[in-house]
């Protein structure tokens, strides 16, 4: 009896033992998501990408936080502060990125992309993540912004989907008559109405003149009239009715429930937003660029790969933070435009289901350019310049010229 307790004993110290080695082999990283809301439409997506790691990976345990996306932001800088940030975290590329890169906290990962790593990305699919030559982010999706409109309202008041500005006053005008919000802003976050004034300049000044203003190339400047046409006809939406009254304190998430609930016929917000429609509101929404204005811009669109996943410098285990990094960001690609939440970053062979995200993408497709949009590609004091000048536009505090005084200050 003795003989076969000990036994029974030594066979338990065994266990035990080849139980802390396996432990001792697991990998754990830190991974930070901004997909915290049950409503955000990468949150699905995500979950299943992280399921998906953990049967590719078990040798790697992923710990994620999740975030609000303003949240994120304001906390991952403070971390950064104390080089604490996760080994794995969601961040935007372009300045934002470089803010990033340029304190030391984002690991190089160039020595990691192999050719058949890069031949996997669309084209392109690095230039808002790559500084000096160094790759610092992996895309995962190939973002751009639109105009939703609500074809029910439209045919309900026999207002045409508008195609020209001048057709865009007219419908903001017909429906602002009826008596129905025209269209949907959460003024709140700043940056959702970054998403009307982005592409309203776009068409008034031209992705050239744009794009050498937010990276601040030599000779660039906001005073000049196309940028002052440009934010006057913002003000001119403002002007019209085109917002809710309460535009300028409510949130992105508040603004987008009567949307949600058909009341509003109108919208102008990035490709996930197709990801967050239901089934019956698919049918019924289309997905269309922005109108045109005359002046041979009318095909440009803002965005481009704007976010993906990064490293922090400092991670214990670099190694195994890129598999996990090049896993989220590619099969992330795949499940968000599975869903109908992203434009791939990577090439697929994948097919989406949603007949509005469809639409943007054989749009998108046929797009002469793909511009980053202004707070993303400005960076620091910048990026926040763009934000905070938008809202008081919007406030009435200031002009459009008074805006374009103001911007100028950047270089």
């Amino acid at each position: 009896m003795k003989k076969m307790l000990a036994l029974l004993l030594a066979l338990v110290m065994v266990m035990s033992l080849t139980a802390a080695l396996a432990d001792d082999q697991v990998v754990t990283l830190k991974v930070a998501s901004i997909w915290s809301a049950e409503s955000e439409a990468n949150r699905a997506p995500m979950l299943k990408t992280l399921a998906e790691f953990e049967a590719a990976h078990p040798e790697i345990k992923l710990e994620v936080e999740w975030y609000e996306a303003n949240a994120w932001k304001d906390a991952g800088e403070e971390l950064a502060l104390s080089d604490s940030l996760p080994d794995v975290f969601y961040w935007n590329a372009g300045g934002v990125l470089w803010n990033l890169v340029s304190s030391g906290d984002i690991l190089d990962i160039t020595p990691y992309l192999t050719d058949e790593i890069k031949d996997q990305l669309i084209g392109g699919a690095l230039a808002n993540m790559t500084f000096d030559g160094k790759v610092y982010q992996l895309p995962y999706t190939n973002a751009c912004s639109c105009l939703y409109c609500n074809t029910e309202l439209f045919d309900q008041y026999n207002v045409k989907i508008p195609e020209t500005w001048d057709e865009l006053l007219d419908a903001v005008k017909a429906f602002k008559a009826a008596g129905v919000t025209p269209m949907a802003l959460g003024g709140g976050d700043k940056w959702p109405t970054n998403m009307y004034t982005d592409l309203i300049a776009l068409r008034f000044v031209g992705d050239e003149a744009c794009r050498a203003c937010y990276y601040k190339t030599e000779g660039a400047t906001f005073k000049t009239q196309d940028w002052i046409d440009g934010m006057t006809a913002f003000k001119t939406l403002i002007d019209l009715g085109a917002f809710a009254d309460d535009a300028i304190s409510t949130t992105r998430d508040e603004s987008e429930v009567p949307y949600f609930n058909g009341q509003i016929p109108m919208y102008v917000h990035g490709q996930w937003f197709s990801g967050s429609l239901s089934a019956e509101m698919q049918q019924k929404v289309k997905a269309v660029k922005f109108p045109a204005v005359g002046k041979g811009y009318d095909n440009q669109w803002m965005g481009g790969p704007a976010e993906g996943f990064s490293i922090a410098a400092y991670t214990e285990h670099p190694d195994e933070a890129f598999i996990a990094c090049q896993f989220l960001a590619q099969h992330q690609s795949d499940n968000g435009f599975e869903c109908g939440a992203g434009l791939p970053a990577w090439k697929t062979t994948v097919e989406c289901g949603n007949p509005v995200m469809n639409q943007i993408a054989a749009q998108v497709a046929e797009g002469d350019s793909l511009l980053l949009w202004g707070n993303t590609a400005l960076s620091g004091d910048d990026a926040s310049l763009i934000g905070d000048t938008v809202y008081d536009l919007l406030a009435g505090k200031i002009t459009p010229e008074e805006w374009c005084d103001e911007m100028e200050t950047i270089f």
